[in-house]
């Protein structure tokens, strides 16, 4: 285990800590990154701002370098924030902090979360999703998120994230 960046709470015991694994694009970033220099090059031709004797016109420059910095820039900060994580699990909460800078960027008491979902990948690695009891209702046995809620908590490269899932199921039944 590593070691986390997290003050515990008195009378807290750490369960679980460790760091994302080899941290690459979801398949729907790369769809995002593709489609969206496509769609960057689309509107540059379809504006027109022709390409005349070699040289490139400054409002294209501009408009692809804007462009590709909405589709790109989501996925490269996603991609930053991942790789510094830390991530713990305690017999109270779900933790998230920033191994750079040592601030504490996400938590949740057990008791106020859903089970955890698990998305799983390669090799055991997935990704563990947290949401408050009240940030979803349930529509027919599936949640469904709230207006105005924050975000849930993720645990993105999670290696044996079917075993951390378990060992969380049980400590919220143990509560």
């Amino acid at each position: 285990m590593d070691e986390p960046i997290i003050a515990l709470e008195p009378g807290e015991r750490l369960l679980w800590s460790g760091r994302p694994r080899r941290v690459t694009p979801t398949g729907l970033e790369w769809y995002r990154i593709v489609f969206g220099a496509v769609m960057v090059s689309g509107l540059a031709v379809a504006i027109g701002l022709p390409v005349t004797g070699g040289v490139v016109p400054v409002p294209l420059v501009v408009v692809a370098a804007v462009g590709l910095a909405i589709v790109v820039g989501p996925v490269l900060w996603r991609l930053r924030t991942t790789r510094h994580a830390v991530y713990a699990v305690t017999d109270q909460r779900v933790v998230v902090a920033d191994s750079v800078s040592g601030r504490t960027r996400a938590y949740e008491y057990l008791e106020n979360l859903e089970l955890p979902v698990v998305r799983r990948g390669r090799n055991g690695i997935g990704t563990l999703t947290f949401t408050r009891l009240d940030a979803s209702v349930h529509v027919f046995g599936y949640a469904v998120p709230k207006r105005h809620q924050p975000a849930p908590i993720e645990m993105f490269a999670v290696p044996d994230a079917d075993g951390l899932r378990e060992l969380i199921v049980r400590e919220q039944g143990a509560d």
